[in-house]
């Protein structure tokens, strides 16, 4: 993963699996960060691989699901609830927000994809 026309496939691999989901349910203004939530995937996968095996083995299911083609809707919601967690993180949207307004299945899962982020660092 370490060459950029490997990271750029990758990338280019992961916009195809989540880029339309989101666009089809982010709405604005929330929809600003797309590419950036993307982008961050792949920053995601390459710390994943280079963590120790607990963090990996505690994290690889979430980021599997980030990055699966599956159309099934719990495999859709989670892609959702990742990336209003993921504004959450990086403070582009408070956590009240997004639970008051219904976006993501409830606080529980907003806090299960933040708690990957901060365990990542990314």
């Amino acid at each position: 993963m370490g060459s950029s026309a490997d990271r750029a496939k990758i990338r280019e691999e992961y916009e195809r699996v989540v880029l339309d989901v989101l666009r089809g349910s982010v709405k604005a203004p929330y929809d600003a960060y797309i590419s950036e939530f993307i982008d961050q995937l792949v920053v995601m996968m390459e710390k994943l691989n280079n963590s120790d095996v607990e963090t990996r083995n505690k994290f690889r299911y979430g980021l599997s699901i980030l990055t699966s083609p599956s159309n099934k809707p719990n495999i859709i919601r989670a892609k959702i609830n990742a990336y209003y967690a993921y504004l959450v993180y990086r403070g582009y949207v408070s956590a009240y927000s997004v639970l008051k307004n219904k976006l993501v299945a409830g606080g529980e899962s907003l806090y299960t994809w933040i708690r990957m982020y901060r365990s990542l660092n990314i």
